[in-house]
């Protein structure tokens, strides 16, 4: 039998485990909603309950898990946790204890996200790479010189959190604020109530509806304005796009080029690539599973 290893994808909203094969191929998987566990314990007992489900022929004996919290090789707690706050200050070692029979790799979940996406024929030649997640929160991972760049405190990528307004007051909005898939859902129970999501606005939004069509463009033209600045900044050879406001709603992919292009040196527009993540759900457990396959 080829190696099969376990594939965790911790997320704001999902909790993703999955037996994948050494050709990256996934053999069974399962969910969990991250609201489902209240504390770290709970969560604990619950991935192990979960990689009971996909492996109960019980012939994996390597974990890579991916963490939607920033990440360095050496890094002895979990920090800055802001979508799953029962995560943060959790030592690494408490959580490869309860995992005895296997090893334990960790990363940032964007990151391990953008090396995979990297390795798809059409990009595996490229140098330069920035992947960014749209879900509940936004995050970015990003390759230069075909080398995962994870920052010197395992800060980089932290693209949610690039200020996008300030005024006189003290409050300071962030992207995150205004652009990730939970703002969607603020913005959208303020027009239609409390049981709207963002599925409920971009449905809204196809009808012609025009509360959600200014909402949308409002959110086009923040977005933009950030990928603008990272290609000014970085001039990446492509954005990769990924996480469920995306993926649920392909088109904002072209919509952000036609948005982002204007807003660039003239030279610089035609060399703009933006791109739909190639794995979609699933990136993140491949992800993960890559770790141990390295």
């Amino acid at each position: 039998m080829s190696k099969h290893v376990i594939g965790i994808d911790i997320g704001g909203t999902w909790v993703r485990v999955a037996r994948i094969d050494e050709e990256m191929k996934v053999v069974k998987k399962t969910a969990a909603r991250t609201s489902d566990f209240t504390n770290v314990n709970e969560f604990l007992n619950g991935l192990k309950r979960m990689l009971d489900e996909v492996d109960a022929i019980k012939i994996t004996n390597q974990i890579g898990m991916v963490v939607p919290t920033p990440w360095k090789d050496g890094m002895t707690h979990l920090q800055d946790a802001t979508n799953v706050p029962f995560l943060e200050g959790v030592a690494i070692d408490q959580i490869e204890k309860h995992f005895p029979n296997h090893t334990v790799f960790l990363e940032n979940d964007v990151n391990v996200v953008a090396l995979l996406e990297s390795k798809t024929p059409e990009r595996k030649l490229l140098a330069s790479l920035v992947y960014i997640t749209i879900s509940s929160g936004i995050g970015s991972g990003m390759l230069i010189n075909g080398q995962l760049w994870q920052g010197a405190k395992g800060y980089a990528g932290e693209v949610g959190n690039m200020i996008v307004s300030s005024g006189e007051s003290e409050l300071v909005i962030v992207l995150e604020d205004v652009c990730s898939g939970l703002a969607l859902d603020v913005a959208s129970k303020s027009l239609y109530g409390e049981n709207a999501t963002a599925e409920t606005l971009f449905d809204a939004y196809e009808r012609g509806d025009e509360w959600a069509i200014d909402t949308i463009s409002a959110w086009l033209e923040t977005f933009s304005d950030a990928l603008a600045s990272l290609m000014h900044v970085i001039n990446p050879d492509v954005f990769v796009l990924g996480g469920g406001v995306i993926t649920n709603n392909e088109w904002l992919v072209e919509a952000l080029c036609e948005k982002t292009r204007v807003k660039l040196f003239e030279n610089l527009r035609e060399h703009l690539k933006i791109e739909l993540t190639y794995y979609g759900e699933d990136s993140g457990i491949l992800g993960g599973a890559q770790l141990c396959l390295l």
